[in-house]
């Protein structure tokens, strides 16, 4: 071969990893995010995965049914990605414009209601489609919650106004001819379109290799993470995974197509993974390009994370911090765990021999098991397979190799600062469930939140309906009060698919609170240089930061001017106490009569003690929102920007709170007084004693 054609092998790159690249959206280049660029990724990746609600909407095209139906939601639900199958159904073109188009004789379309450039405009579009709607014809809308609610506000339709309400709390709703449908109810984790999703990015056709790819001498881990995304039991830890994630946010196709791409291909290309194995071999990549580190933010930089609200909820779930002894003895000595597990592990005991007559090839020291990327680890002597790294640090004699070994086991390698023994444990989590007992068992064994399978698994019950009582239960709740907790809100959307979830004020208000008191330590610590103490403002007056600022006495009022005064050099306590205010007004819907609709606690403290009003109006609630929001954005207080963030994941749900003031307090204080039984009793050994100890107190509560 000569340098040129070697050149040209080199630079070739798989259409598959050029593709994935601009789906994964977390970097400037976004362009594979927007369906104007789709048709480029369509000749590489194939035709749309098809949702429910696709498939729905085509049908509806085709019988010709008169009405018309508005499809609302976030960027990156697949709105588009239904209008355009509901033009194809009709043998149409989907408009390249965002205006009313007649797309076929008394069908129309309005591809995104949010594109055309004001509120008269919107108004008369919605108009132009509605009527023929009303008159035989049909219509279809894409428009955001926002932009629809606004553009209904001018039109003379209650009923679709109400629809629009419900279809937000409940998935879609009617109103006559018109049909409205949350697009943000969608679950990705549904057994079908699950496999779709993974399917559209990992099938075997799209990872044939390109020209000279190391990939068959262990050197690429694009696709050998591509290879294990196609395994089933990895794909169901992982349908695991982001049904907890989901429990903080609601997940548009966008973000986990985007999600499962990162996890794929990462920063890297064909012409970047053959160069770097042609200079340093098996050096060059090695556990931390694992899909398994990467669907969780590996690689990724705290900012980039922090734009996925989807990603941020799966890495709460811990994986990789939390040890098992079992699992993590298996990384120390190989010697007595399962077959598969030394697979997994690099073992040399478990490689495969060669064809007759042929010989072994001549690999490093540590890295004879290895079988890919995904089972090696970067040490400061080379890199080595997790078993390798294993009977280093537990046998080997000499102190620098076994000091290197236990930062790469502990604290990571400098360059992707990947822990090894957290790479074991993901690894393990997606490829050794079996080992670890089952799917159920590994979750709860290497997950931060040990109950999830089993909210997983009453999920999967109710919704087959194998439990009549529990369904005839299910089907009778409309409302459920929960805590900001993603695995609880996770199985919830799958056992009570047509509940509305709110978030109980109370917890939010507790949030708020633990705010303002880290940010209080934290400007303790930097302007004295210890916690903080009596002499310090900013203790002693503490419980005034936290305690409601419409029920201050007037001396009160004094202190805290004084601690923002003199123990407040950088006003970061103030702004975080405003936030927290500001928040306390939101969420207890106290209009100030007489004053401003919002009022900012920083500059008329006064203002904020007013009395309590009617019940906020839907305009109202957004002003004091975006009140809030701008208020930390303008602070760029940590702690205040975290709480921002949280409420902007929470918000579908608190809004419902705020317009059904359901709460969970009953169920809050029977926990309290259960607790506090067992305190008293100084715990109980016997379930039936604690259970009749319980009912007793309950009933002489009640008489």
């Amino acid at each position: 071969m000569t340098a040129a054609q070697q050149r040209e092998g080199l630079s070739q790159e798989l259409p598959a990893v050029s593709a994935l690249r601009a789906l994964s959206i977390f970097s400037a280049e976004q362009s594979g995010a927007y369906r104007e660029h789709y048709a480029a990724l369509a000749q590489v990746l194939g035709e749309d995965v098809e949702t429910r609600l696709a498939r729905h909407v085509r049908r509806w095209a085709r019988s010709g049914d008169a009405g018309a139906i508005v499809l609302t939601g976030n960027a990156g639900t697949g709105k588009t990605a239904v209008a355009e199958a509901y033009c194809r159904a009709l043998h149409a073109a989907l408009p390249a414009i965002d205006v009313p188009v007649e797309v076929a004789a008394g069908r129309w379309v309005v591809k995104d209601l949010s594109g055309l450039p004001d509120a008269p405009a919107r108004l008369a579009a919605l108009r132009t489609v509605l009527q023929p709607a009303r008159e035989g014809g049909q219509a279809l809308v894409c428009a955001n919650e926002g932009v629809m609610r606004d553009a209904l506000q001018g039109l003379d339709a209650p009923d679709v106004q109400e629809a629009l309400e419900t279809a937000l709390r409940q998935g879609a709703a009617a109103a006559g001819p018109v049909t409205v449908v949350n697009a943000n109810r969608q679950r990705p984790t549904a057994s079908r379109l699950w496999g779709q999703l993974l399917d559209y990015v990992t099938r075997e056709e799209l990872w044939g290799g390109c020209e000279q790819c190391p990939f068959d001498t262990g050197g690429c881990p694009m696709r050998s993470n591509a290879q294990a995304l196609r395994r089933p039991e990895v794909r169901e830890q992982l349908r695991t995974l982001v049904r907890l994630g989901t429990g903080e946010a609601v997940p548009t196709l966008r973000e986990v197509l985007a999600i499962l791409s990162w996890a794929i291909v990462g920063p890297d290309s064909c012409a970047h993974v053959k160069g770097r194995v042609r200079d340093m071999g098996e050096d060059a990549f090695t556990a931390s390009s694992g899909y398994y580190a990467r669907v969780v933010g590996g690689g990724l930089a705290a900012e980039a994370v922090e734009r996925s609200p989807l990603m941020t909820g799966m890495r709460r779930a811990g994986l990789g911090e939390v040890s098992d002894l079992e699992a993590d003895g298996w990384l120390r000595d190989t010697t007595g765990a399962p077959h598969g597990v030394r697979v997994l592990a690099g073992d040399p005991g478990t490689a495969e021999p060669p064809p007759d007559g042929a010989e072994l090839p001549r690999r490093p020291a540590g890295l004879q098991g290895s079988r890919s990327p995904l089972d090696r680890v970067l040490t400061n002597q080379r890199a080595m397979t997790f078993q390798a790294l294993g009977e280093m640090v537990s046998t080997d004699e000499d102190p620098t190799r076994v000091e290197d070994g236990l930062r790469a086991l502990v604290a990571g390698d400098e360059r992707a600062n990947a822990p090894g023994q957290s790479l074991w444990r993901q690894r393990l989590y997606f490829e050794a469930s079996t080992e670890l007992g089952g799917s159920a068992a590994a979750a709860r064994r290497l997950l931060d939140y040990r109950y999830l399978p089993d909210l997983v698994a009453l999920a999967g019950k109710a919704a087959a309906g194998e439990d009549t009582v529990l369904e005839a239960f299910r089907d009778g709740i409309e409302v459920v009060a929960v805590d900001p907790s993603a695995p609880f809100a996770a199985a919830l959307r799958d056992v009570l698919p047509h509940a509305t979830l709110v978030v109980d004020h109370w917890h939010l208000h507790r949030l708020a609170n633990l705010m303002v008191t880290q940010t209080r330590q934290r400007v303790t610590q930097q302007v004295h240089g210890h916690r903080g103490r009596a002499s310090n403002d900013s203790w002693a007056y503490r419980r005034l930061l936290l305690r409601g600022a419409r029920h201050l006495s007037d001396k009160q009022w004094a202190r805290l001017r004084e601690l923002f005064t003199t123990d407040d050099p950088t006003g970061e306590i103030q702004a975080s106490w405003a936030g927290k205010e500001l928040l306390r007004q939101l969420l207890d819907a106290l209009p100030a009569t007489g004053g401003p609709l919002v009022i900012d606690p920083r500059r008329d403290p006064a203002a904020a003690s007013r009395g309590a009003g009617p019940e906020l109006r839907p305009y109202e609630i957004r002003a004091r929102l975006e009140r809030f929001y701008a208020l930390a954005a303008e602070a760029d207080v940590p702690e205040l920007t975290r709480l921002a963030g949280t409420v902007e994941t929470w918000w579908p749900a608190i809004e419902a709170y705020l317009h059904l003031r359901v709460t969970n307090a009953r169920t809050e204080g029977y926990n309290r007084k259960i607790k506090q039984i067992k305190r008293v009793a100084c715990g109980f050994r016997n379930q039936q004693s604690y259970e009749r100890r319980i009912m007793l107190n309950n009933a002489a509560t009640a008489a």
